[in-house]
């Protein structure tokens, strides 16, 4: 639940000279004290109620806002305004206008800046200010953003795109994709971010612009935790951080002690965690920074839960909820309910727990729905389509202006060309026509004569073909069977090493997706129970495949980690399906165990399907990883889980198939309760007759119904 910093680019403009007619020369404002202010206000007083007037009204609104006094500014931005209005003055307008959108912006009054905004941009396509206009996209862009409504940021962000791929303006166009970077990393679709990202930072480097390379190294990083990719993102977040306190940008230095207190909560290193979210802290305290102090105060409430310490996590996740509902920030105040219901959960407090969570799942559910993923989708490809027609008109453009100076000398030739390949063709497929009647009668004649027998003739040879083809699919399929069985541990195999043991494999067809898997590797031993994609032949060939894989991770990869195995194979299986010319997207499902005998321990990991053990009487479940061995939309490395058994443990591996078989009296699905509550009342058997319960239930519940998929159930008992 750990937060991280995201850096946004709002692009802000000051009015930095105003211009005086007459004897009034400019004026230069380098240190920006009360001293210049009282006389740009003496100045007020003076001059006539025209554009100097409200330009002058403009600049002192100015000498506040870097003073941050934000409320006089406002005061003078808006007398600015109101005067350019009343003059029809455009230009005034939309700076002033936009000024005021800045400040609400950064007040984090959001209804407030679109408003302004708004105005700011409407000024400003009244007079074609390109630029201007794409200042007021990207801005209103970042406060859709700032209020999770991604769909309309997104389309604010490609609208200034549009404008500054126009006049090639390369660092409005590298502040456009960060942004879009920012939307595709709080949407989760890291690829797409990282390549926005990139794109962005190529633009930087090349302007050597040392803030906006520090805010874009920072997020990179930041994506790059998100994937747990823990090397890449230490190597930006430093970069980052070196750029930041070389310039002592100190909101910069903040975001990147922040995120760098968050790898280090990811990585359990809770200490260090701590000491970097209150260097943190003391910066955004330093500058009054709600939105920085809210994460600060997030994040040091997860480490206080993973710390168990639960009543301070909670007196964090408080500090930040008054702070998220100040700022009207809905991501952060949705990770705050989602703190607040666990600490509340562990605390005993179980109501508030389940009003906090609903809060936070209302919340989740209105940020990540498929109509926002669709509508950002369709954002990028209404943009991309378009750049493309541009392009393809302007190819067109400069064609027709050749294509027009030829086009007189050559009309006569063409006419002609084309009179005399008409009347070519014409005289051509009369011709055709002719011999094609004439031939079609003769050849009907003669098949006439011929159906009759020929009809009796193919009769018999296509039921001999029929029974011929019907044998070697057969045959052919039952060698498959001895294929597939070659790669199968044997008995002997797996009760040398496992005396206890049992094995319900009952493929649908002659052979099948299931597969049961085994292998010795020093004083490991290494089982487990699959289900590749398909049953009946594809799912055998898929079969092949994934055991492949498995075999080469342990052998020739050396891996005993089954998490790292599971990602290997995974890997493997990719690289193999890859080579086909299509798009292959078969992988398998599988329970994989490495038992280590000489220390009772045991490694387990899953891809959708789950472990289940039974120990002193009682049935335990550890649940897999939810996604396949193979091609998958968001792929997470696979949990290493570490078990203590003792003597006389049960552990049970199985696929789907026994759980998805149709029948009983009401012909409905066996299910997975029903199967766990038959292994814990066979608990006591012996291996054996426990397998001679399994099929014996199976084949009752099934009855006269069609065996829906493969099945294996493996059982194994430790001793």
């Amino acid at each position: 639940m750990t937060a991280l910093y995201l850096t946004g680019k709002p692009h802000l403009l000051n009015t930095w000279k105003y211009i005086l007619t007459g004897s009034i020369i400019f004026f230069s404002f380098v240190l920006f004290s009360q001293e210049k202010i009282d006389r740009l206000l003496k100045l007020s007083h003076i001059l006539k109620e025209d554009t100097i007037k409200a330009l002058n009204f403009e600049a002192i609104g100015d000498r506040y806002n870097i003073k941050n006094e934000p409320d006089s500014a406002i005061v003078y931005f808006e007398k600015s305004l109101a005067l350019s209005e009343k003059l029809f003055f455009k230009k005034g307008m939309g700076n002033s206008s936009f000024s005021l959108g800045n400040i609400y912006n950064n007040l984090s009054k959001n209804e407030k800046a679109l408003f302004y905004y708004s105005i700011a941009l409407k000024a400003r396509q009244e007079i074609n200010d390109k630029h201007g206009i794409s200042d007021c996209y990207k801005n209103i862009g970042i406060v859709y953003q700032n209020q999770s409504n991604y769909p309309k940021a997104f389309d604010y962000y490609f609208q200034s795109l549009r404008i500054n791929t126009q006049l090639n303006n390369t660092k409005g166009i590298s502040d456009d994709y960060f942004n879009i970077a920012s939307i595709y990393d709080e949407q989760k679709e890291y690829t797409n971010s990282l390549e926005y990202y990139f794109k962005s930072l190529t633009i930087y480097k090349s302007k050597n612009d040392s803030s906006d390379l520090s805010s874009c190294y920072l997020n990179i990083g930041l994506v790059y935790l998100r994937q747990t990719n823990f090397l890449k993102a230490v190597e930006y977040y430093f970069k980052s951080l070196e750029i930041s306190e070389a310039m002592h940008d100190k909101p910069m230095m903040s975001m990147c002690y922040f995120n760098i207190g968050s790898l280090y909560d990811d990585l359990g290193q809770y200490e260090k965690s701590l000491d970097s979210y209150s260097k943190s802290l003391a910066i955004d305290e330093a500058l009054n920074d709600d939105i920085g102090k809210t994460k600060c105060f997030i994040n040091i409430g997860a480490v206080y839960e993973n710390l168990k310490n639960y009543k301070t996590a909670k007196s964090y996740y408080e500090k930040a909820k008054r702070l998220a509902i100040k700022t009207d920030n809905i991501r952060d105040l949705m990770e705050v309910y989602e703190g607040l219901a666990e600490a509340e959960n562990f605390l005993g407090n179980y109501k508030d727990a389940y009003n906090y969570h609903v809060k936070f799942k209302d919340l989740t559910d209105s940020i990540f729905n498929l109509e926002n993923s669709k509508q950002l989708s369709d954002a990028r490809t209404t943009f991309e389509v378009e750049k493309k027609e541009v392009e393809l008109k302007a190819k067109q453009d400069q064609q027709e202006k050749i294509y027009n100076t030829e086009q007189v000398k050559k009309e006569l030739e063409i006419k002609n060309q084309k009179l005399a390949r008409n009347g070519f063709i014409i005289g051509t497929v009369l011709s055709l026509l002719l011999a094609f009647f004439a031939y079609r009668n003769l050849n009907q004649s003669r098949k006439a004569n011929k159906v009759i027998a020929l009809q009796k003739e193919q009769a018999e040879d296509q039921k001999k073909l029929i029974e011929i083809k019907q044998k070697e699919i057969i045959e052919s399929i039952t060698y498959a069977k001895n294929l597939q069985t070659a790669i199968l541990p044997s008995n002997e195999f797996l009760s040398r090493h496992i005396h206890e043991n049992f094995i319900f494999y009952r493929p649908k067809d002659i052979v099948a997706g299931d597969f049961y898997w085994a292998e010795k590797i020093g004083d490991l031993f290494f089982v487990a129970a699959a289900d590749s994609t398909g049953h009946g032949v594809p799912g055998a060939m898929v079969s092949v495949v994934c055991s492949n894989a498995l075999n080469r991770s342990v052998k020739e990869f050396n891996l005993t980690d089954t998490g790292k195995i599971l990602d290997k194979t995974r890997e493997l299986v990719l690289e193999t399906f890859e080579k086909s010319s299509g798009e292959v997207n078969d992988g398998m499902d599988i329970s994989l165990l490495c038992i280590d005998i000489k220390k009772n321990v045991i490694l387990w990991s899953g891809a959708n399907n789950p472990l289940w053990y039974i120990q002193n009487d009682i049935l335990k479940e550890i649940k897999a990883n939810k996604q396949p061995i193979g091609k998958t939309d968001h792929p997470k490395t696979f949990t290493t889980h570490l078990i203590e058994y003792n003597p006389g443990t049960l552990f049970y591996l199985f696929t789907d198939g026994y759980a998805d078989q149709f029948g009983g009296p009401k012909g409905k699905k066996f299910k997975y309760k029903q199967l766990s509550q038959l292994l814990v009342n066979n608990r006591h058997l012996p291996l054996k007759e426990q397998l001679q319960r399994i099929a014996h239930t199976f084949d009752s519940w099934k009855g006269g119904l069609e065996q829906v998929d493969d099945v294996c159930v493996m059982g194994i008992k430790l001793q």
